[in-house]
């Protein structure tokens, strides 16, 4: 029987604490593993991360360049297949082959994956063990890395172990069958290593390829470059009589011809996501089609010069309004509106929320702490909320604004207090919000706003997950998931000496930014349609249209306020529109009469040309690399700009100049 994270967590502590070992809440591999970093002294609160080595790296990748060259096409397929980091490393744990479906991943390629230097896990214990494991959450000894899920595979060549294939997701659980996959994959490659087989004859027709596609539960379908079905795996068949796709054209399937082009082409960033229209191909005469989400493609080159291209589909099917399934027999409709699900916690289908959106899913299912970052009015709380009901903790949903409250107060609050704790305190007493939110989640709104006192109360909850009510001697332990949010600069307070380090570190685990509306202006439409449904039955009132030209303005508006913001000039134009359209000249006064600064109106035709990374260097180069002032100008936050100037590579010096190409 299979260990709960909440037992793994005991299980850890204990071990931390105490050097004993609870063989009943863990298991026996990852208990030996524990016992091996701590005998080497590692950390498990240390937040550095193995050195990375440049001229080890190219030694071993000039080694071990045929595991590489016959690797490289199956590595492609794991990384479409799961969607993570995919490693290959050698028996001394150095990893000297990376992909990630990540922009900036830095840690692993070129350094040592080993207990002496990055604590445990699924590689270090398949290569100590020399068997094929996963490992998960808190089974990892250091709590940086407790967020992670990993499977790990020993790769041999003539029967002889030379290193590991890997699988990590840093941000949350992979999928059931991951550790199966990787094993399947694996014996490809040592097919190909054992045979020598350059030209990967056997590859695409090998069993142990469908054992790997059949290992998810998404649809998964290859295709060769003039578009014929190679091979799909299990979960498709419920979609395509095999005998009726495999070496038939792709294009048989699809309801829009010109959609095969899109699958076919090289680029990737214009069909992820997309919805394409499928054919349900079965032996009957009937004939119906669901709608497919392509959440992944990828090309991938064989040495023998063939291109597959490996498509990953969620279906979905679409409904009517009284909730019986469309009848698609007929000419389908060139466009159709998605339904919102039933428990709607934000809205947004743009790509910057689209990546907030993922971050909330991965971030749900671990209860590590979450640092929310964002403008006022960007959705803090609702984000929060989202987070709470997609991990399915048991307790309520508790927030607290730490700027409302005086000190006094606020510790009551978190912490509850005992009968005569303070003049006007309860007869009874009364429990805190930690109690309220006993295996729950807890929000501390405007957590920058905290007294340094209470910043210390809040670090040794932290550390120990005990509360003491006030005038009470008696500890509790609560079992709180702690989401901190806030729209100042942490980092700047830390540095000011306005908040602590420490406490800092603790509450960004894992941190989320949240765009301000005016960097995914795509989403007014829905945001506003949604309000207007959601309003309509808060005032009682029939559901009202929005005039293509109040949303034109709508979009046009820079919005200071945010969501919040948008929700509140939705509601007054509800209430103050006599039509059963809400039409532009209802609108407020400053948004109708709202024009960009004179400055920036001179070069608006300029600035759309320019690229993000240019348009920043270009307000470098004119504010002599003032960030207070640029960040100003682009209507952002320093640490967003900040961000930014690291992710597009800028450099600065006295003042901003291009990189040379």
């Amino acid at each position: 029987m299979l260990n709960t994270q909440e037992e793994v967590l005991e299980a850890w502590k204990t071990f931390i604490a105490r050097g004993i070992i609870l063989e009943d809440k863990v298991r026996p591999e990852i208990a030996r593993s524990w016992e091996r970093c701590k005998a080497n002294g590692m950390d498990p609160w240390s937040l550095d991360f193995p050195i990375y080595s440049q001229s080890l790296l190219k030694e071993k990748r000039t080694k071990y360049a045929q595991l590489l060259t016959l690797s490289g096409p199956i590595m492609n397929f794991l990384l479409t297949l799961l969607d993570c980091n995919i490693s290959i490393c050698n028996l001394e744990g150095f990893v000297f082959e990376l992909i990630t479906p990540l922009k900036h991943y830095p840690r692993s390629l070129g350094t040592y994956a080993n207990e002496f230097t990055s604590g445990n896990g699924a590689v270090t214990i398949a290569l100590n063990e020399k068997i094929a494991f996963r490992t998960d959450g808190f089974e990892h000894y250091r709590m940086v890395s407790q967020t992670y899920s990993d499977v790990s595979v020993p790769i041999h060549s003539n029967s002889i172990m030379i290193g590991a294939l890997n699988a990590v997701n840093p941000f949350s659980c992979l999928p059931n069958q991951a550790l199966p996959m990787i094993i399947a994959a694996d014996k490809i490659l040592e097919n190909l290593l054992d045979h020598n087989e350059g030209k990967f004859k056997p590859f695409i027709d090998s069993k142990s390829f469908q054992e790997m596609i059949d290992c998810s539960s998404l649809f998964v379908i290859v295709i060769n470059q003039e578009g014929v079905v190679l091979a799909e795996n299990l979960a498709s068949e419920q979609l395509w009589d095999p005998i009726l796709l495999k070496n038939k054209s792709f294009e048989n399937s699809l309801i829009y011809k010109g959609d095969l082009s899109l699958l076919l082409d090289k680029d990737t960033q214009n069909v992820n996501q997309r919805d394409f229209l499928i054919k349900e191909l079965t032996t009957s005469k009937k004939q119906s089609y669901l709608h497919c989400v392509l959440l992944r493609k990828n090309r991938i080159l064989l040495p023998n010069g063939d291109i597959y291209s490996v498509l990953v589909f969620d279906p979905f099917s679409a409904k009517d309004e009284t909730g019986n399934p469309c009848n698609f027999s007929s000419k389908p409709p060139k466009y159709c509106k998605p339904t919102l699900p039933k428990d709607v916690d934000y809205i947004g289908e743009s790509p910057a929320w689209t990546k907030v959106d993922r971050m909330i899913h991965k971030t749900a299912q671990f209860p590590s702490n979450v640092l929310l970052q964002g403008e006022t009015g960007t959705g803090k709380e609702v984000v929060a909320k989202a987070i709470h009901r997609i991990s399915q903790r048991k307790g309520s949903f508790v927030a607290i604004n730490c700027g409302a409250l005086p000190k006094e107060l606020l510790q009551s609050e978190l912490f509850g207090y005992e009968e005569g704790a303070f003049t006007g305190a309860r007869t009874h007493g009364s429990i805190g919000k930690f109690e309220h939110a006993h295996e729950g989640t807890l929000l501390l709104d405007e957590i920058g706003e905290m007294p340094l006192d209470m910043q210390v109360a809040l670090l040794r909850f932290l550390q120990e997950r005990t509360i003491t009510r006030i005038n009470s001697t008696k500890s509790k332990k609560v079992d709180v998931r702690i989401i901190a949010a806030t729209n100042k600069n942490m980092a700047e307070l830390v540095k000011a000496g306005q908040f602590r380090q420490d406490l800092y570190y603790r509450l960004n685990v894992i941190e989320i930014e949240l765009p301000p509306l005016r960097e995914r202006k795509s989403d007014i439409p829905l945001l506003a349609n949604y309000f207007i449904s959601e309003l309509s039955k808060q005032l009682k009132m029939q559901p009202k249209e929005i005039s293509d030209d109040a949303l034109k303005i709508l979009c046009q508006y820079n919005w200071p306020g945010n969501v919040r913001e948008l929700k509140n000039v939705i509601e007054k134009a509800m209430i103050l529109s006599e039509d059963e359209q809400i039409s532009s000249e209802i609108l407020s006064e400053y948004i109708l009469h709202w024009a960009p600064d004179s400055s920036s109106s001179k070069d608006e035709d300029s600035v759309e040309k320019l690229s993000e990374r240019d348009h920043i260097i270009q307000l470098l180069e004119k504010t002599n690399g003032n960030i207070f002032q640029t960040a100003k100008a682009l209507n952002i936050a320093r640490n967003t700009l900040y961000r930014k100037i690291e992710k597009l590579n800028i450099k600065i010096k006295t003042s901003a100049l291009k990189d040379s190409k």
